[in-house]
């Protein structure tokens, strides 16, 4: 017995199983099996629990039943709708997103949602159907809580697209801690918006590792006013990154951390992942040591 799905998000899987569990219940001696373009690791764990097997269409599959078991896992996704993914990661739909990873366990009206990250209910709707459609988030009338944070944020990272931001870049004799005080004390004078990232700001919440480039968002970026910056611009050997970001968004959650002010945590991993020299690690300690322990 098969049930055929245009898609394998784990909604589709649940509802196929629970079809199959009852058609079942009318012909006992039968094997149920779902069949989509692909199967995701957590709608094959679905299937798995409740004795249904199943195919996709990149080769995957279980099947266990009388003598018979097979499995092939590992065939990746050849049907990915990128129109869904950048639905999901575009900048407006990530301010939602970040709002769910700071906050997981409150619950959400839509319409608070969108006035807390300035967007519209539309857009907030976008981004609950397909949430919903993973199963990432609890879904009820008053409204939803996210309950697979890292699941979530493994995809968004695995999404990030940092060159959107424009990144300008300069090169100073002072240490870090010199350089970060002054970009600060700059910022606070000019009153322009600002916050540590990636080392910079990992290392106001988790210290690692030392490092040697100082990374910081800044508002009403042009090429005038950092001309009268006390750096010098460089076109390589950089240690200053100033980033003129591509939404506001990434202002979400800052902190003040020491007098300075500091990206959300959840932002400061987004870019450490796109850090050299160690940024991986760093960002699995910030991970570890602040962001899960932020969801108990």
């Amino acid at each position: 017995m098969v049930e055929v799905k245009s898609s394998g998000q784990p909604r589709l899987a649940r509802a196929a199983v629970n079809s199959l569990i009852a058609a079942r219940l009318n012909r006992p001696g039968t094997y149920g099996v779902f069949v989509a373009p692909y199967i995701s690791d957590a709608s094959a764990e679905i299937c798995k629990d409740s004795g249904i097997g199943y195919i996709d269409f990149v080769g995957n599959c279980w099947l266990h039943f009388d003598s018979i078991f097979m499995e092939i896992k590992g065939n990746p996704n050849r049907f990915i709708r990128k129109s869904e993914l950048k639905s999901l990661f575009k900048p407006k739909a990530e301010r939602v997103l970040r709002a769910l990873l700071h906050e997981p366990g409150r619950q959400w009206s839509t319409a608070k949602l969108a006035e807390k990250v300035g967007v519209s209910q539309g857009q907030v709707s976008n981004v609950r159907k397909l949430l919903r459609e993973r199963e990432w988030i609890q879904d009820r009338k008053w409204g939803i809580k996210l309950t697979e944070s890292l699941q979530l944020l493994d995809s968004w990272l695995a999404n990030y697209q940092s060159n959107r931001n424009i990144l300008y870049e300069f090169y100073d004799m002072g240490s870090v801690g010199e350089i970060e005080s002054t970009l600060a004390t700059i910022c606070h004078q000019r009153q322009t918006r600002y916050a540590f990232t990636g080392f910079s700001g990992a290392a106001r919440y988790a210290p690692f590792t030392t490092y040697k480039t100082v990374t910081v968002y800044m508002d009403n970026v042009s090429t005038t006013n950092l001309g009268d910056l006390p750096f010098k611009p460089v076109t390589s050997g950089a240690n200053i990154r100033i980033i003129s970001p591509y939404d506001e968004g990434v202002y979400y959650g800052t902190r003040t951390i020491g007098g300075q002010i500091v990206a959300a945590a959840i932002q400061c991993y987004l870019d450490l992942k796109n850090e050299k020299a160690r940024g991986e690690e760093a960002a699995g300690a910030l991970l570890e040591q602040v962001i899960k322990p932020s969801w108990q």
